[in-house]
Parts: C-alpha cells; structure tokens; sequence
C-alpha cells in the first residue's frame, strides 16, 4: 500500500505544471511575432499598410467587391493576430492560455483552427451589424478568446478546483440552459462581462490612434462560443 501511495505521489509531482497544446502556442506565438515585427522592424507606412490589409474595416463590406482589395478577403479573421500595443496583446495572451488550453485539448487541433476561423469571423460581423458597419477600425484577439470562454462555460468551468479543471477534457458537455444552472459559471460570466466594462472604459487597453478595440466584437464571440459549442466539440472519452 505504501509502495502505490508513493507511486501516486510521484506520478502528481511529474506533471507538468503548464500543459498547453501546440496549436495554442502556435497562435500564441504569430500574435507576438507580428506585433514584434510591427513595433521593431516594419516601417510606420508600411505598419499602416499592414494594417489596412489585415484589420477588419465594417464599413469596407458596404461597397461592392470589385471595389475591394485583398483586405476584404483577409480582414475577418486576420484582425485576430493584431493589438494595439503590449498590454493588449498581454491581457489577451493571458485570457487564452487560461481558457483555451482545456479547450484545445478537448475538441484537437483542427477544430480548434476552425473554431478560431468562424469566431473570428462571427465576432467581427457581429460588431459590424450592431453598429451599423461603422467606419472603424477593429483589431485584436478579443472575440475569439470570449468564443474560448463561452465555449469553456459548457464543459470545464462547472468543475470546482484544479484536479478537475485538469480532467475537463472529459467531462460531460452541458446544453445551453444546463450551464447556466451552475453557479461557478454565473460567476465566471459577471467576471468577464465586469474585465469587459472596464475595457469598453479605457482600463488597460490604450487607445491607438483610430484603432477600435470594440466590446461589441467580445459579445458576438462569447455568444458564438456558447451556443455553437456543441458543433466543434467530440465525443467525450470515457
């Protein structure tokens, strides 16, 4: 009986202390190098050009697509990998690892590609429809680190401490209502609607010239994560 204890014991000290997979290093890691090359090495006109081809523009999509250069093709989802400066790209580093991670364990690699893909576009579309595609410019990972979250509320975030946390992979997937009838999620969501509002106040997030980090954005990608969940999700293990 010792023996098995001590053998226990060992196998919970070997594990790793951060357990993020590939794919979440790998966006992770292009976010940081764009920025650094942004901040570093590019031009502030070419910077601006890069920009304009990557950003999402809302009011671009109200003219016809002959008028359209390859920003109208690549903004959607390329205004993902740019921040308007460190502490941005900082907060949303940190919120992804801590809810992603669980995530792209669970549903694998290329649905976690596709998850970032149809977030990224959904959020973007979203906030462009609430404000009657303004004249903005939006950028940031924002939305999609709220799909991750809206996503996490369905299955790892009714688990209570850190053991389970570490075996959410394999937990039950909850349906939409179920979710909400867990307290720990409620709290979750007062949290991250609360770091929300202070964004939308200007806490933590500089502004950057017209650049337009927009909370409208984070919405769409909470509820995009939430409700569609269950599409890229796989069958639990058991």
């Amino acid at each position: 009986m010792e023996n098995q204890v001590e053998n226990e014991g060992a196998r919970r000290v070997s594990e790793p202390v951060f357990n993020i997979p590939g794919i979440l290093v790998a966006f992770v890691g292009a976010m940081v190098a764009i920025h650094l090359a942004r901040e570093y090495i590019l031009s502030a006109e070419l910077d601006n050009r890069f920009v304009m081809l990557m950003a999402f523009l809302p009011a671009r999509y109200l003219y016809p697509l002959f008028d359209q250069d390859a920003g109208w093709f690549v903004g959607p989802v390329g205004y993902s990998f740019l921040h308007g400066g460190f502490i941005h790209l900082i907060f949303n580093c940190a919120w992804l690892l801590a809810f992603a991670s669980p995530l792209a364990q669970r549903i694998g690699s290329v649905r976690f590609v596709v998850l970032w893909i149809t977030s990224a576009v959904a959020s973007a579309f979203f906030q462009a429809y609430v404000t009657d595609f303004a004249n903005v410019v939006l950028i940031g990972a924002s939305g999609v680190v709220s799909a991750t979250f809206g996503a996490a509320c369905r299955f790892s975030l009714p688990l209570s401490g850190t053991p389970a946390m570490r075996f959410s992979q394999y937990a039950p997937r909850l349906g939409i209502i179920e979710a909400l009838t867990h307290r720990s999620v409620i709290m979750f969501i007062i949290v991250w609607a609360l770091s929300n509002a202070l964004v939308v106040y200007g806490a933590g997030v500089p502004s950057n010239g017209n650049y337009n980090v927009a909370w409208q954005a984070h919405v769409g990608g909470f509820l995009f994560g939430y409700l569609t969940f269950g599409l890229f999700d796989r069958k639990a293990q058991r």
